[in-house]
């Protein structure tokens, strides 16, 4: 395990190499399914090197994988909102009952 603080050192790292990529991200807007699209993409790809390419391989990706999908979860959030968990509603049918 690695410090919180560590943790998020590494996901804002990212998120200025996505700002530097994009010139900067913000010029790029994406809605909240776009994001999610892309987050699961992403997700999917590393499942599926995960279940094909050896160990030595495949968590090395899998765990660059997570630093973009986390980063991608804050840009999200930058351009279209945030909200503190206390601020939580009414969950709509269909979704978890305990999350």
């Amino acid at each position: 395990m690695i410090p919180r603080k560590d943790v998020y050192a590494v996901i804002d790292g990212e998120r200025d190499y996505q700002d530097s990529k994009w010139n900067p991200v913000e010029d790029h807007q994406h809605n909240l399914t776009e994001w999610l699209v892309y987050i699961r993409d992403y997700t999917e790809e590393a499942l599926r090197v995960l279940s094909r390419k050896p160990d030595s391989e495949a968590i090395p990706f899998a765990k660059h994988t997570v630093r973009k999908i986390a980063a991608m979860g804050v840009v999200c959030m930058e351009q279209n909102g945030a909200l503190a968990r206390a601020q939580e509603g009414h969950r709509p049918v269909g979704a978890r009952a305990d999350t």
